[in-house]
């Protein structure tokens, strides 16, 4: 069995003991968690942003954006001459706008996403670098 784990809280849900409190008896699977379901510690995560450890499987998605891979990534750097993306945090839905910047957290018109310091949290909610993924065009 399986176990997901909350990438702000650290809660985990475990597959065998499911979680009687949120109605989830033993060996209740991911699959029948709903999935408008949320952390039930921090209440900030919903089910999808949950990553998946000890053999459990899922591929976390954000409207049409790249997928977040199991270690919490997103996407390699963009090349050099590139067009400028478009980066969006999964907790509260802020766009980071490379082509823009952003003057008040001190980033320049045109500073890539990757040049952001990976200390940086999101200047609307506080979530991390990591909890944001590139917008698919």
């Amino acid at each position: 069995m399986a176990k997901y784990q909350c990438p702000d809280c650290g809660y985990i849900y475990d597959e065998a003991d499911g979680d009687p409190h949120e109605g989830f008896g033993p060996g209740t699977p991911w699959s029948e968690v709903p999935e408008s379901w949320s952390c039930p510690d921090c209440a900030v995560r919903d089910k999808i942003d949950f990553t998946p450890i000890d053999g459990g499987s899922q591929a976390a998605e954000v409207g049409a954006s790249t997928p977040i891979t199991p270690d919490g990534s997103t996407t390699t750097s963009a090349a050099p001459g590139a067009p400028f993306r478009k980066w969006v945090c999964i907790t509260c839905g802020h766009v980071y706008d490379e082509a823009a910047g952003d003057q008040h957290e001190g980033f320049a018109v045109g500073t890539r996403f990757e040049e952001i310091p990976d200390d940086w949290c999101c200047p609307d909610c506080g979530a991390s670098k990591g909890d944001y993924v590139l917008v698919r065009d």
